[in-house]
């Protein structure tokens, strides 16, 4: 558990792009007809744009509720802006509920769930206490918060795939991605935390061995960890 809940730049890509200093034999241009497996439907264009949500837009479409707010409407306030942020892109959430105060003395949990897009996400809240505020007699409440399923965008996985195979800014020679797809995902869905969606991402992989070029679609299961970040697992 994290005491706050920031995406980051968790995903790992091998790209294998050539064999070059090999044998003749491994020097030959890769031809898209003759890749071997399955080719994922959605084609995906590497950018160097990093993807997700800043603060600043969370705040400016779910704003911070006033210090005298009650603590349930705080805390759920924060869990929808960090379903925004696992979503990856702005959405139509609701006001969530929990089932019964999050207040509570240190180590206690509460089960809260607020919606995106119409899809209930379930968080659990583990009290860790209250410490004194700003004010000579103000307490705050702390806590953490973990998705207990995670929320994710067929958009934001494209987004983040874009990325991975964008991010160095090569996109000619031996090391450029070849070809990068992914599979046709639901606009909205759900995941285990920790675990592969079932879905996946790919690209082009050329290996050479004793002169004889290889080349197939190297998948790469997307997973979901566990505070709501993808990664894409080197095949």
């Amino acid at each position: 558990m994290k005491r706050t809940v920031i995406p980051a730049a968790a995903a790992v890509v091998v790209l294998v792009g050539g064999c070059a200093g090999e044998a003749s034999g491994c020097d030959a241009e890769v031809r898209l007809s003759e890749v071997q497996g399955k080719k994922r439907p959605v084609r995906i264009e590497p950018s160097t744009r990093h993807p997700g949500m800043v603060d600043r837009e969370l705040e400016k479409a779910l704003p911070t509720p006033d210090l005298d707010a009650e603590t349930n409407e705080k805390v759920l306030n924060h869990l929808r802006q960090e379903t925004v942020r696992m979503a990856g892109v702005m959405g139509e959430t609701g006001p969530g509920r929990c089932a019964g105060e999050v207040d509570r003395p240190r180590g206690e949990t509460v089960r809260c769930t607020v919606t995106y897009e119409g899809v209930t996400v379930p968080w659990l809240v583990t009290s860790e206490g209250t410490t004194s505020g700003l004010g000579a007699f103000s307490q705050d409440f702390v806590y953490t918060a973990r998705p207990l399923k995670t929320l994710h965008t067929a958009r934001a996985v494209y987004d983040w795939y874009a990325w991975e195979t964008g991010k160095n800014g090569t996109t000619e020679g031996p090391l450029a991605p070849v070809d990068p797809r992914c599979d046709r995902l639901p606009e909205v869905f759900l995941a285990e935390p920790g675990k592969e969606t079932g879905y996946y991402c790919q690209d082009v992989s050329v290996t050479c061995t004793d002169g004889v070029q290889d080349v197939k679609w190297g998948d790469r299961p997307i997973r979901a960890e566990e505070n709501g970040d993808l990664s894409f697992l080197a095949g």
